[in-house]
């Protein structure tokens, strides 16, 4: 295939190139998900797993920040890495956006200033912050919840309770 696909999230379009992350996951990658969640992370249907499940707890807010990030530092125009970061302060720094990410003052300090000039890391610390965030939050309560169960039932397999 070698094709791009691109979606729109909030303001922000994602384009991904196809890769090995992409395409219907393995047994191996599913459970592999669950040894960590930067495996979960890496795999564009973990991604998508994973913000459905934020989306139930109406946190989804942040996996598309994260993922908006991503796409920013994959821009390479001047101008559209700009427009891009622009847009990204205001569906998810802003105080008056509805999708506002959680931050602590010190990074925020750090992002207002940064978009003095915007940059493709303008958000770097924003956004391990937030991933730090999912890390210790939400993965958890996704690894037990009913959407990653449906995902490991799909092979057959029944997670027991030890």
């Amino acid at each position: 295939m070698g094709g791009r696909s691109s979606t729109i999230i909030g303001s922000v379009s994602v384009e991904k190139k196809n890769q090995e992350n992409d395409g219907p996951p393995t047994y191996e990658i599913v459970f592999g998900w669950s040894q960590s969640f930067e495996n979960l992370m890496k795999h564009r249907a973990g991604q998508k797993y994973f913000a459905e499940f934020l989306k139930g707890e109406y946190s989804d807010e942040n996996i598309l920040f994260w993922q908006a990030c991503e796409e920013l530092k994959r821009e390479k125009n001047a101008e559209k890495i700009e427009e891009k970061a622009r847009i990204i302060y205001e569906d998810f720094i802003s105080i008056l956006s509805p999708k506002e990410v959680s931050l602590d003052s010190r990074v925020r300090e750090i992002v207002n200033t940064n978009m003095g000039r915007p940059s493709a890391s303008t958000f770097d610390e924003a956004q391990n912050q937030i991933y730090t965030l999912m890390q210790r939050d939400s993965y958890p309560r996704f690894l037990a919840s009913n959407i990653y169960k449906t995902v490991m039932g799909t092979f057959g397999i029944k997670e027991e309770a030890v």
